[in-house]
């Protein structure tokens, strides 16, 4: 991880989600910012491990956000970013799709000594998982096994803070409406001045109904979660890897293990083109012994960047599961062959 890259969790939120936005208003120190992407993305074969019957289900986005930023005195900031998605219809549903996830909406203010942040956003352990998160189809899920360690939570309060330009220290709280649903988390990276960086965080929350191997159990528990990560960049090349495990633990003592791994490499060509490739696997294990797993496959990717705006990428996901590892009719999980095209505003 770059140094300019070791910045907070709250401006990484909005970099990521508007590398390219312009500014539209900038006066008596107040800025906007609005970015956004359009994005086709056609699933041939198999989506998520299911037989498309058809010949392509149509997975496309367009995503907007909105940052803005205030400048209160030399030393104090104060911010605000929204984004939201808007995905399409099923095959032969030509009806306006009127349905919009709101994936972050938070205010927050900056100082000497880190930012805060109120609202719907990234916990603390976000930056961990991202470092193996170079797919285009399902890298980046190491941060999904609890709540306080997932992107776009609501009711979280960050904080977050980069330390002579090579620890980012990222602390979250949840503080939910609902009874034992509370969590934190804190996470940091190092980042070495040879391309390599360590990351390492934990995260813990209660629970009242949690979804585990598809089944929704409506009990009350906790869960933690550790997760470690490292990277390397060296002239036009790339990787990453991430490790996770934790434990769900049930009131009544029926404990359910979880524990993932996901490596990650791209590779920048002269001309535009980059090739990525991808591995992960994650399981479950109750403390009966059974196991579930909840994903094995291998993905490879080629991307063409005609500028910084305009890309296509062919993606094709071999799943290595099994009949008996998924429920899918009785069938193995079947492979996805995904044809993209984006375009960053």
């Amino acid at each position: 991880m770059k140094k300019a890259v070791l910045a907070s969790a709250v401006v990484a939120v909005m970099m990521s989600g508007s590398a390219l936005a312009a500014e539209v208003y900038n006066s008596d120190g107040t800025s906007l910012k609005i970015g956004g992407r359009a994005e086709f993305r056609g699933d041939f074969v198999g989506d998520k491990g299911e037989e498309i019957d058809g010949t392509m289900k149509n997975s496309s986005r367009f995503r907007i956000n909105v940052g803005a930023e205030t400048q209160i005195s030399d030393s104090l900031t104060g911010f605000g970013f929204y984004e939201a998605e808007q995905g399409v219809n099923s095959s032969g549903d030509n009806a306006a799709t009127t349905s919009i996830k709101q994936r972050y909406m938070y205010a927050g203010i900056g100082t000497q000594f880190g930012d805060i942040s109120f609202g719907k956003q990234d916990t603390a352990g976000v930056q961990i998982s991202k470092m193996s998160d170079d797919g285009q189809i399902w890298t980046g899920a190491q941060k999904t096994f609890i709540a306080a360690g997932d992107e776009q939570a609501n009711n979280a309060i960050a904080y977050s803070n980069v330390f002579a330009d090579v620890f980012s220290l990222n602390a979250s709280v949840i503080a939910a409406e609902k009874k034992n649903e509370n969590g934190y988390g804190i996470s940091g990276i190092y980042s070495a001045p040879f391309g390599l960086d360590f990351g390492l965080g934990y995260a813990q929350n209660d629970f009242t109904e949690i979804k585990l191997a598809g089944n929704t159990i409506t009990e009350d528990g906790s869960a933690d979660q550790v997760i470690g990560g490292l990277s390397y960049s060296i002239a036009n090349l790339t990787v990453g890897g991430t490790y996770t495990q934790g434990t769900y633990k049930f009131d009544q003592d029926d404990n359910v293990d979880f524990s993932g791994v996901e490596l990650s490499g791209t590779y920048k060509f002269d001309g535009g083109f980059r090739i990525m490739a991808a591995y992960q696997k994650q399981e479950l294990e109750a403390s009966d012994g059974d196991k579930f797993v909840q994903s094995d496959f291998y993905e490879l990717t080629g991307q063409y960047h005609f500028n910084k705006s305009l890309r296509t990428y062919l993606s094709y996901k071999l799943d290595n599961r099994s009949a008996e590892e998924v429920s899918n009719n009785g069938n193995a999980a079947e492979d996805t062959v995904r044809l993209g095209m984006r375009y960053d505003f």
